[in-house]
């Protein structure tokens, strides 16, 4: 899994490269690490890798999200404003499985001259896992990123 995501980011290299890098920390359902983000004029790309945060603390599993955003207020990314989205990944996981979804976010961000902040909310759809007895089923999220601007 880890060659096809490496092989896809490698393709992206030139889409990416014309879009402002922020780097920050993130926080998505339980999911904390470095948050990456790519801003176009009204569209974003973010992937936040990181460890499930449990009762007990950071967990040592890799867990993972990505998404797009986009602006609905005719707004830019470099002003306030809010924005829609689609994120998958690890967005319903515990200690001992991980469990995939995809759904959908609405949100708000303050820009400043050097930091950017988003918070979301929104609703996903969680994968079934027969060995664990869970059903396909809905799972609401919240996410917050705090990114460094240059």
């Amino acid at each position: 899994m880890f060659k096809r995501i490496a092989l896809c980011a490698l393709l992206l290299l030139p889409v990416l490269s014309r879009a402002e890098l922020l780097v920050g920390i993130g926080y998505m359902n339980g999911v904390v690490g470095p948050n990456l983000e790519w801003a176009w004029q009204r569209n974003t790309a973010y992937v936040l890798p990181g460890a499930h945060m449990g009762n007990q603390g950071l967990e040592d599993d890799f867990r993972w999200v990505a998404g797009l955003r986009h602006r609905i207020d005719r707004g830019t990314t470099v002003t306030s404003g809010f924005f829609t989205g689609a994120m998958v990944g690890d967005l319903g996981g515990e200690k001992h499985y991980e469990r995939l979804g995809v759904g959908g976010e609405l949100g708000h961000q303050w820009v400043g001259n050097f930091l950017r902040l988003t918070v979301s909310g929104g609703i996903a759809l969680l994968e079934e896992i027969k060995e664990e007895d869970l059903d396909m089923e809905p799972q609401l999220t919240i996410g917050v990123t705090l990114s460094l601007r240059r």
